[in-house]
């Protein structure tokens, strides 16, 4: 068998696929992993003794069964599926993208019509954070999975 330019090509190509795909499988379980830590921490704290305001608390209350019953659990299966290198891992990845574009917008849309931008709370700063979070990793996800379906 000689080394033909053809066969090297190939060869770089599914060495880059394959570390693609095993750095988007890292992040979607440490993502995974930060909506458990990110509900644990906030059963804790803010369940345990409220300090944010009701509406607010009210809201964030909604949120544990989509992201610990729905996208951590997508982002979990996602990531194993890649680094297995089996199909079923871009199509969770396409299914917890979705699900992350839903929660960024959520939370974005709730924190303009409730001028949560305005304050200059640390909270509001991780909220920031979270949004952008969703909005930016979501459609890298949905993309991801779309090219190599």
């Amino acid at each position: 068998m000689s080394l033909t330019p053809k066969l090297i090509i190939d060869f770089v190509k599914e060495e880059n696929d394959r570390m693609i795909n095993s750095i988007m499988a890292i992040l979607q379980i440490l993502l995974g992993f930060g909506f458990v830590g990110f509900w644990v921490i906030f059963y804790f704290t803010e369940y345990q003794n409220p300090k944010m305001e009701e509406t607010a608390f009210t809201h964030e209350k909604s949120f544990p069964l989509p992201d610990l019953g729905w996208i951590m659990p997508c982002l979990f299966i996602a990531g194993f599926g890649l680094l297995l290198e089996q199909k079923f891992g871009f199509f969770f990845s396409a299914l917890a993208g979705s699900g992350m574009m839903f929660l960024g917008l959520i939370d974005l849309a709730y924190d303009i019509q409730n001028d949560v931008f305005k304050k200059r709370e640390f909270s509001t700063y991780m909220g920031i954070l979270i949004i952008l979070i969703m909005l930016i990793f979501g459609p890298i996800c949905i993309i991801f999975a779309w090219l190599n379906l």
